[in-house]
This record gives structure tokens, C-alpha cells and sequence, in this order.
């Protein structure tokens, strides 16, 4: 299910954030997703994900997803 919903935003652009409901999976009402793609050369290769509790912690969750992301692409693109 998980997989599923990651591949519906493989290409959104920057993270994106599941609260609950919002993921249309009923077994994850209770649980949040931040998720950014990371890219080599524009392409997205894959996606970076935290799953935690609805009351995670988003201003510190969301700034840590998109970075990695980020030094991820970078450093599969100089591999």
C-alpha cells in the first residue's frame, strides 16, 4: 500500500505531506508520510519517506526529508 501512494507522487516536485486520512489508506488514518523525491540529472530515481504519528514533529521532519533528499540525488549523480 505504502508503494502505491509513493508512486502516485513519484514526480511531484519537492516534499509532500500525508496527515492521516489524507493518504486514502484507512490502515495508515493514524499515521503521517513526508515524502521528497530525489533525482540524478532530472530524473527522478527514487523517494525518500518518513512515516511517523499524526503529532510528529513537521517543522523539524519536513526540513530533514528535503535536504536528504537533496545530498542523496547529489551524491548518487557523482558516483
Amino acid at each position: 500500500m505504502i508503494l502505491h501512494l509513493l508512486d502516485q507522487f513519484h514526480n511531484a516536485d519537492g516534499v509532500q505531506i500525508f496527515i492521516g486520512e489524507e493518504s486514502g489508506f484507512q490502515i495508515l488514518n493514524g499515521c503521517s508520510i513526508v515524502t521528497a523525491p530525489y533525482q540524478v540529472d532530472e530524473d527522478v530515481v527514487g523517494m525518500l519517506a518518513v512515516i511517523g504519528p499524526t503529532r510528529m514533529e513537521y517543522e523539524r521532519v519536513i526540513p530533514i526529508v528535503d535536504v536528504t533528499a537533496k545530498i542523496l540525488g547529489a551524491a548518487l549523480k557523482n558516483r
